[in-house]
């Protein structure tokens, strides 16, 4: 393998490590962490400047957060749109009927549980705003968020009194999103693995096949050594056996 593609391959994988790792930070990086990252390949201000394109472009503050406006998508923008306007057309309690509707919930009442449910979801709405850009789409963080609200009034009989009742659904609805982007994450973790898996495989096909000028089985490409006959049919099947410089399996 030549020095340039050794370079493009760890410039790759130098890039997307930053990337999940402004993932962890809340989609956010320093200048000077950026700068850290990528030493010793001697980028260019011109090679440095499209990194910082390309972050931005995944919706990544470098500096300080993106605003709420600069994450989300046009979709994501128009379901928050009629979502909130929704949300809206519902009544707004006086303190004193939230007040007593906590306390109900809290002595297991179901009609006080499901009108603390209302009243929490545009807190919901303002969680969701938080997490917005991170790699779950606004709907799925509102769904989730929902989901946690109304399992929430379910539980508040431990809780010592109705000052307790907001912080404790606000927890358990920030709990739910974060597990979210945080599953996302592993998701993307393990599609980036399965990927380079399989290039790996694809590389070294086509180099032993350009020199035995035909394409090569599994077998015959486990015997240079470097791969081990599990790991190449491994990714043989996550490629759907679409790797080009490979026989089907079984031909030797």
């Amino acid at each position: 393998m030549s020095d340039t593609i050794q370079q493009e391959q760890l410039f790759l994988k130098k890039l997307q490590a930053l990337v999940a790792l402004a993932r962890k930070k809340g989609n956010t990086i320093t200048e000077e962490e950026v700068r850290d990252h990528f030493q010793g390949l001697d980028l260019s201000d011109a090679q440095m400047d499209q990194v910082k394109a390309y972050l931005k472009a995944q919706k990544i503050g470098i500096g300080q957060p993106l605003q709420y406006e600069d994450v989300i998508t046009e979709e994501e923008h128009n379901y928050m749109e009629d979502y909130e306007a929704m949300i809206r057309a519902l009544p707004v309690l006086p303190e004193g009927v939230l007040e007593a509707a906590k306390i109900s919930a809290m002595a297991g009442e179901r009609e006080a549980q499901k009108t603390l449910t209302e009243a929490m979801l545009t807190k919901v709405i303002d969680i969701a705003r938080l997490y917005a850009g991170q790699g779950v789409m606004m709907e799925d963080l509102i769904g989730g968020g929902n989901e946690a609200l109304a399992v929430g009034v379910t539980l508040l009989a431990p809780l010592e009194g109705p000052g307790e009742v907001e912080g404790f659904l606000g927890k358990r609805i920030m709990d739910t999103m974060e597990d979210m982007i945080a599953a996302n994450m592993d998701d993307k973790a393990n599609d980036r693995a399965v990927e380079e898996k399989v290039n790996r495989v694809a590389d070294k096909a086509r180099e032993l096949a350009g020199e035995l000028m035909r394409k090569v089985t599994p077998e015959e490409l486990a015997r240079e050594g470097e791969l081990s006959l599990e790991e190449i049919l491994e990714a043989v099947r996550f490629s759907g056996g679409k790797i080009e410089d490979l026989e089907s399996v079984g031909k030797d």
